[in-house]
């Protein structure tokens, strides 16, 4: 059998094995103008290989694209652009490892370089049939987030010299349709004072006091991470200056600066529902007379929402009290999150300028009207009727 042999102006050599042989590739990969010399050698069992390897290495090193061979994992790439990431939040930081969590799963400890577009192509295929709650499909907006954290970490690798090019770069997530619409839904004024009633009717001080911040349009997190020494129980104020969200898998929570800039506010609690503060101070001589009876084992947070023994209420079992709350309240069904909706379309229909509800709420002015205004039923009958009116009188 005839070897074919590699030309003698090529960095290929022809190795005799006890198999038979192999192409030895042996190239220079430093830049022409590197102080030092860079070679990598690879073996190939067929020339046809070796020059491919050849032909691509050097339009790599010519193109100042060209990374060495390399046996770092995907795994391990994320671990260290989460690492890096020391301008975000804590929380942030916590949300773009959630993100990555299936990513995680399904590449495994792949070798970061050998991960090509269809490997991205697969998982994207992947969590559509999978990794959302109890093995259903992910959601179209966490395939979306699962995405953009997978190419920030393959963009990571560039910049470290890990990587020569992003395989995630091209991908994109499945079209978002209308089943990944979730209609907004508000509740009118006297629904809104007819869940505080509901709210005002319940055992627990912690109850009473906290799902009125939240009729407030406190944000969970916000209510949460609330402290005493922020609640001003003479002007009926607070101050808005941090939030505790669940972090991780788990049950773990983290208190943090506030969502935004324009998160951190000061709120006139009593002003927007009178009996606020008196809730407040119930709930605080509550406290008192647990911190009392615990004595040594009350665990002494500072915060305003915490359970008999002094510990932080956990933001599920917020979630599952204030789902108990409105499914007694009689009231139509809406999420926890859309308080705040309802309390700035009722704020925009009562002439409130844009730029006031949206310090109230703790929101960039775009934010509010783009995403927190809502046009309902009643909302737009009555703006029909004024338009009407102004028809009529026009001549």
């Amino acid at each position: 059998m005839r070897i074919t042999q590699p030309r003698t102006d090529e960095p290929i050599r022809l190795v005799p094995t006890k198999s038979g042989h192999r192409y030895r590739v042996v190239i220079d990969t430093a830049p022409r103008a590197a102080p030092k010399r860079r070679q990598v050698s690879r073996n190939f069992r067929t020339l046809a290989e070796a020059r491919d390897f050849v032909t691509e290495t050097r339009q790599n090193v010519a193109q100042g694209r060209y990374t060495a061979p390399n046996k770092v994992t995907f795994r391990t790439l994320a671990e260290d652009w989460l690492k890096s990431r020391r301008d975000i939040r804590e929380v942030t930081r916590s949300g773009y490892a959630d993100a990555l969590g299936n990513p995680l799963d399904f590449f495994g400890d792949h070798l970061a370089q050998g991960l090509t577009r269809a490997d991205v192509e697969d998982l994207m295929e992947h969590l559509q049939e999978v990794g959302g709650k109890r093995g259903k499909p992910l959601s179209q907006r966490s395939q979306v987030y699962a995405l953009q954290s997978v190419r920030a970490v393959f963009a990571y690798g560039i910049s470290v010299g890990v990587l020569s090019a992003n395989p995630a770069a091209d991908v994109r997530p499945r079209r978002r349709t209308k089943s990944d619409a979730h209609p907004v839904s508000v509740w009118e004024p006297a629904q809104l004072v007819q869940f505080v009633a509901r709210v005002d009717a319940h055992e627990d001080e912690w109850t009473r006091a906290s799902f009125r911040l939240s009729a407030c349009g406190l944000r969970r997190s916000e209510v949460l991470g609330l402290a005493w020494s922020s609640v001003d129980l003479d002007t009926g104020a607070i101050k808005v200056e941090a939030s505790r969200v669940k972090v991780g898998r788990g049950s773990d929570t983290l208190r943090d600066s506030t969502k935004s800039k324009a998160s951190g506010r000061t709120v006139s609690v009593e002003a927007m529902w009178p009996g606020t503060v008196a809730a407040l101070r119930a709930l605080k001589a509550r406290q008192a007379a647990d911190r009392l009876a615990m004595g040594p084992e009350w665990a002494d947070s500072g915060l305003v929402v915490v359970d008999e023994f002094g510990r932080p209420i956990q933001p599920d079992f917020y979630s599952g009290r204030w789902r108990a709350l409105r499914n007694g309240s009689g009231l139509p069904p809406i999420r926890l999150h859309e308080l705040r909706h309802s309390i700035a379309t009722t704020l925009h229909r009562s002439g409130v300028a844009p730029a006031d509800a949206a310090g109230l709420l703790g929101h960039e002015v775009a934010t509010h009207m783009a995403f927190y205004v809502q046009s309902t039923k009643s909302g737009a009958e009555e703006a029909a009727k004024a338009l009407g009116n102004v028809l009529r009188t026009a001549k």
